[in-house]
């Protein structure tokens, strides 16, 4: 690769000045700190850039830790530069020694940070590591000959490593080219930072040169070259188009990847055993290809990347096939049972068999389902299973009659897409660790089976002794049921896990302390009475009272003529008439009041 060196930064008159500097690690920051402030636009009247406060900021948080590798003893060189070079502005030392103190601990975060490494700052750490000099190409070429497959660090997917130096890739390509064309439009006195012959030879060769005196000397070169499978681009990644299609599904139901799904469960009943060796990324391979074979086929064919997604966000529990494709028709599913698991059969005949009528009642929730809705439902529900079957071939799902669902190995291959585009995806050890309100913020937004399940097994990871229920855990999650998201939309979904908790085991004591709380109030109540323990009425606020009303309502599905009936009848109990109900209800959440009672016609008076 041909020498470039940007021109005009200063590096000569400030190593000049600045000896302190003209070591090999020191050396490099300075090269790299007065490169990238120049690249950035920074002022280079005096023939130094100028650093000020917002450039100091963006090189120590966002471009170092993307181009530059630097080992934890030569970190502090690069605050260290910014210093020496600030001071030779009138003015600006104070500013900068400001900016540089606020962004100090993000900046050795950035840089330590296994999420931020590129191809090149990864061997460039690991060869460093191993003793070879990164100033030396030939050595540099001789410790990447003897490399079988690109390592990866803990914790870290090679697609994530991909990623990022691709994102690196094109941010440094924006700023050569930005810097190239403003020292075009506006000559600056010193002279550009990049010449027309070093442009000539294109602005990729141009990056691939800084990188290499950023991290080792021939290593960019190489990683592009004869060694260019250790550090794989997107083709080596076909699998991240359906991860991408998995992100989507997210954002349309959640709207932002931060918000956590449930773990898996360990073993689905009667679905197959795990695999003594899995892939994930291998295995996302085999579904990837599987979907986009699919995307062309049948009618549900492009519902695969769908049916993946929504299998693992009920905690991978077992799904019907003769369910999602009455939901996909648009018949009509209590909500109750829209994600509840389904029984797995023993292994029979693969063909499939649509549920009879009866069996369709008790899966819907529907009790007037006749033989000839059954025969309307059997090309759909054959046509979805013929999808199944498919994915079913990569033994990442199976079927068993009109049971389907993710095997094992294809819940870590989902698992893994959905990780690599930054979906938060908890394994239930993760979970088990959380303190109640991320437990409760996170649960309210799954299904009722994987919410009690992993609120279950929370509590069970707490117990002093097996089967003894922890009144301080209880407490705690009681408390959070309360806390999370009161006076906000979602108040009503934290609720709702009330309903999925076995309040028999909570110790009276969590209970007693939860009277008082209008969320909890009423149930905590029951649960008390139920024992033959006496409760006195007061202790539980009117609040809670009008809340257990409102909740108790018929849901969002059922005929608003059975929701003002039951609405009419607890104003008939409730002291001061509908009016006071409904002003009680408004009081304690005014946002699911006016879900339910809005369709009413009711509203605050």
């Amino acid at each position: 690769m041909a020498e470039i060196v940007l021109t005009n930064t200063g590096l000569a008159a400030f190593l000049e000045a600045s000896p302190q500097f003209r070591g090999p690690g020191t050396r490099r920051a300075a090269e790299a700190v007065l490169s990238l402030l120049a690249l950035r636009g920074a002022d280079r009247a005096t023939g130094l850039p100028e650093p000020t406060p917002g450039l100091v900021r963006r090189l120590l948080v966002e471009d170092l830790p993307a181009f530059v590798c630097a080992s934890p003893e030569e970190l502090p060189a690069y605050p260290a530069v910014l210093r020496a070079l600030a001071g030779r502005f009138d003015g600006a030392a104070p500013a900068v020694e400001e900016v540089i103190g606020e962004a100090a601990g993000d900046f050795e975060r950035a840089m330590r940070d296994p999420g931020n490494l590129t191809w090149p700052r990864w061997y460039a750490q690991l060869l460093r590591a191993d003793g070879t000099d990164p100033d030396d190409p030939a050595a540099v070429r001789a410790w990447l000959a003897g490399l079988d497959a690109p390592p990866v660090p803990d914790g870290v997917r090679r697609a994530d490593l991909m990623g990022r130096t691709a994102v690196a890739d094109v941010l440094l390509a924006e700023a050569l080219t930005r810097a190239y064309v403003r020292d075009a439009e506006h000559p600056p006195a010193t002279g550009p930072v990049l010449t027309d012959h070093d442009v000539a030879q294109g602005i990729g060769t141009v990056a691939a040169a800084l990188l290499d005196r950023w991290t080792a000397a021939g290593l960019a070169e190489g990683l592009a070259g004869a060694y260019a499978h250790l550090a794989p681009g997107p083709d080596a990644f076909p699998h991240l188009v359906l991860a991408d299609a998995l992100l989507d599904e997210h954002l349309d139901y959640y709207g932002d990847p931060a918000e956590p799904l449930p773990p898996p469960e360990h073993a689905t009943p009667g679905a197959p055993a795990p695999d003594a060796v899995a892939d994930p990324e291998a295995d996302a391979d085999l579904l990837a290809a599987a979907v986009e074979d699919l995307a062309e086929q049948g009618a549900y064919g492009s519902e695969a990347a769908h049916l993946l997604y929504t299998l693992y966000q009920r905690g991978c529990s077992a799904e019907s096939v003769a369910r999602r494709a009455a939901e996909f028709e648009d018949w009509p599913v209590d909500p109750a049972l829209e994600d509840a698991p389904v029984r797995v059969p023993p292994p029979a005949s693969p063909a499939y068999t649509t549920p009879t009528a009866g069996e369709l009642a008790r899966l819907l929730g529907s009790p007037g389902v006749t033989d000839t809705d059954r025969a309307r439902l059997d090309r759909p529900a054959h046509e979805l299973a013929a999808v199944v079957d498919r994915l079913a071939g990569t033994g990442l799902v199976f079927r068993r009659g009109d049971a389907f669902g993710l095997t094992p190995r294809g819940g870590a291959a989902v698992r893994y897409l959905l990780a690599v585009r930054g979906v938060a995806v908890p394994d239930a050890a993760e979970t088990a660790a959380w303190d109640a309100a991320t437990l409760v913020a996170a649960a309210a937004g799954w299904s009722p089976a994987a919410a009690e399940r992993v609120l279950r097994d929370w509590l069970t990871d707490r117990e002093t002794v097996p089967g003894d229920a922890d009144e301080g855990a209880w407490t705690e999650l009681l408390g959070a049921l309360g806390r999370v998201d009161a006076g906000t939309p979602d108040a009503a979904a934290v609720r709702a896990l009330l309903g999925v908790l076995d309040l028999s085991r909570a110790p009276a004591g969590a209970l007693r302390a939860a009277l008082a709380d209008p969320a909890t109030g009423v149930r905590a109540e029951a649960a008390l009475r139920s024992r033959g323990e006496s409760v006195d009425p007061a202790l539980v606020p009117p609040a809670a009272r009008a809340l257990a009303v409102l909740d108790g309502l018929p849901g969002k599905r059922g005929p608003l003529e059975s929701r003002r009936t039951a609405f009419d009848a607890a104003a008939a109990r409730w002291p001061g008439g509908s009016a006071a109900l409904l002003a009680a209800m408004t009081a304690a959440d005014p946002h699911a009041s006016a879900r339910v009672l809005g369709p009413l016609g009711l509203g605050p008076r």
